[in-house]
């Protein structure tokens, strides 16, 4: 009725797209499956993978310090369980609280946080020499970007000892830190 009858169809050789023969067309399916597996998502590395490459589970916990009568106070617990980590820091006059987790598209470990006025604060975690090293930029009270290093050096499992760098206009740190001092872990409550 329409042209071809259904014999006709069985005894023809299958139609293939202008210009694509069969060979051409398998080699394009397994091209575009190879390019497929080479952009397929990679496995990302975790702030806990991160973590224990450094050697640094340790500094999850609490910590606390005492500097001139004054009582001071860090905590690193798990927000989301080897993904990002809450700091909470209080001093005398301050605190602060920050989200740590490691950037999926520079896989850099960063800090962002806001401390009790609102200021904002920004971070990235790196070595120094055999330490966990914070370098945190936040706003000073006349609005001007002010920079420090703070290290993390483990005494033992119970102690750890902070110091504090300078960092220059470049983002440089110093050699040597001009301040220290001393944590201990405060003993989970049951």
């Amino acid at each position: 009725m329409f042209g071809r009858g259904e014999a006709d169809k069985l005894s023809d050789p299958p139609v293939e797209p202008a210009g694509l023969h069969s060979n051409d067309m398998k080699k394009l399916l397994t091209l575009l499956a190879l390019m497929g597996l080479a952009v397929a998502p990679q496995a990302q590395v975790t702030l806990g993978d991160k973590i224990a490459e450094a050697e640094a589970e340790w500094i999850v916990g609490t910590w606390e310090a005492d500097l001139d009568g004054n009582k001071v106070s860090l905590s690193y617990t798990w927000a989301i369980k080897d993904h990002v980590l809450a700091s909470h820091f209080k001093g005398n006059s301050s605190e602060t609280y920050s989200l740590i987790s490691v950037n999926s598209a520079t896989g850099e470990v960063e800090q962002t946080g806001y401390d009790k006025k609102g200021k904002k604060s920004k971070g990235s975690w790196g070595p120094k020499d055999d330490m966990p090293m914070l370098t945190l930029t936040s706003k000073d009270d006349n609005g001007n970007d002010s920079t420090m290093g703070v290290g993390f050096r483990r005494i033992d499992q119970n102690n750890i000892e902070l110091q504090i760098f300078r960092v220059d206009a470049d983002g440089t740190v110093a050699d040597f830190s001009e301040f220290s001092f001393e944590m201990k872990r405060v003993k989970a409550k049951k």
